[in-house]
């Protein structure tokens, strides 16, 4: 597996008006979308940070899974480091995620923490 870069880190935040203040407004973050219980904002250099908010489906499954921001490593082929990282002893939680431009996985870490592997998918 050959990891790119980190290119997007996830925070479940009960205080979620604070937190959007300080990334949109103090920190010029750019807003690249926004639902009801969730938004993202991207860095000049194409980095992603995503904030969940309670009520969240994400929000539910990082505070069930993982105690930090949980951040993602992009590779090339998101299935094949799936067999990796089981063939590795490595735990998979939950299921394979989608939308229109990714593909992921959270898995745990020897350290315990909740990470997350994506790669873009086909055409996006």
């Amino acid at each position: 597996m050959e990891v790119r870069n980190i290119r997007w880190v996830g925070v479940p935040t009960e205080n979620y008006a604070a937190m959007r203040a300080l990334l949109e407004q103090v920190m010029g973050l750019r807003l690249r979308f926004e639902e009801p219980t969730t938004v993202e904002f991207t860095t000049t250099e194409g980095d992603e940070v995503q904030l969940h908010a309670p009520g969240d489906p994400y929000f539910d499954f990082f505070k069930r899974h993982a105690t930090e921001p949980v951040p993602l490593f992009e590779v090339d082929d998101v299935h094949a480091a799936r067999m990796e990282l089981a063939e590795n002893g490595i735990a998979i939680a939950g299921d394979l995620g989608q939308d229109s431009r990714w593909e992921w996985i959270h898995f745990r870490a020897p350290d315990g923490n909740l990470y997350e592997l994506a790669s873009r998918r086909r055409g996006a």
